[in-house]
């Protein structure tokens, strides 16, 4: 205990100390904010490397709890930043007021500097993010899965409808006639499928505030379900949709996708 105290009344030593301990820090935000935002990629550019229902990890652990782990060390690096201005504060106030001679605009910078640096501290409890609802199933797609689907459907009925024609007009135009209707039949059969799929889609409604868990509860459908279908790790059942939607890059009406397939597929 007395060599404990002793060494923290060595100045110097403790100063060098906090100082390594700031570089470390320091480097591991960097790296940690690297390996982030160019190793452990999310949403489409995962996707279109990887596949889809792909998950990137390091040491068990994918980009969001490494995000944990860079606001973990941010803190640290705050408060012994902190400790490194305690310290120095003599030489701070010496240089501050070397700097700006007369008190009263060295007091109104010391206030705004205190107040912007506050804010930008806690500005993430105190603004609300803004709700944006996407139509596609991935933002930066300007045709939508379902309208693709439609237009692959019409050409296939299409080409079937003339090959049938060609094959058939030698024996009977009543077979012809009723190759048609079949063809016909179908897909007017498709057009009320994907028709009555679409008003279901829009019967669930899922905000942005709610969780994947809160929504499974709601509709009846299993979390593990609807997470595997936007894939996203179970894990993340808890956490706010608004959140997880600026990670892995769906829309709200996914989820709602998600929660109508199911309800299709189990009737």
């Amino acid at each position: 205990m007395n060599s404990l105290i002793k060494f923290c009344r060595d100045r110097a030593k403790l100063n060098l100390i906090i100082d390594i301990i700031l570089f470390v820090l320091l480097m591991a935000m960097a790296g940690i904010g690297f390996l982030i935002k160019y190793n452990l990629l999310s949403g489409e550019k995962r996707n279109a490397i990887y596949g889809e229902n792909i998950n990137l990890e390091l040491l068990g652990m994918d980009r969001h709890q490494w995000g944990t782990i860079h606001l973990i060390v941010s803190i640290a690096f705050v408060i012994f930043i902190l400790l490194h201005i305690i310290f120095h504060w003599k030489m701070v106030v010496c240089f501050f007021k070397r700097l700006v001679p007369k008190r009263t605009p060295r007091i109104i910078f010391s206030v705004l500097i205190s107040v912007f640096g506050l804010f930008l501290f806690v500005f993430a409890f105190v603004l609300e993010p803004e709700q944006v609802q996407y139509g596609n199933l991935y933002r930066h797609r300007s045709v939508s899965t379902s309208d693709v689907l439609h237009e692959v459907l019409n050409n296939e009925v299409v080409n079937e409808a003339e090959v049938v024609s060609a094959k058939t007009s030698a024996v009977n135009s009543a077979k012809v006639t009723q190759q048609a209707e079949v063809i016909h039949k179908t897909h007017s059969e498709h057009d009320e499928k994907q028709h009555r799929n679409q008003h279901t889609i829009e019967e669930y409604e899922v905000l942005g505030s709610q969780s994947i868990s809160y929504v499974a509860g709601k509709y009846g459908v299993p979390s593990s379900y609807i997470c595997k279908e936007l894939g996203i790790s179970t894990s993340y059942q808890s956490e706010r949709l608004g959140r997880l939607r600026k990670r892995y890059n769906f829309s709200m009406s996914d989820v709602s996708r998600a929660i109508a397939k199911y309800k299709n597929d189990k009737v």
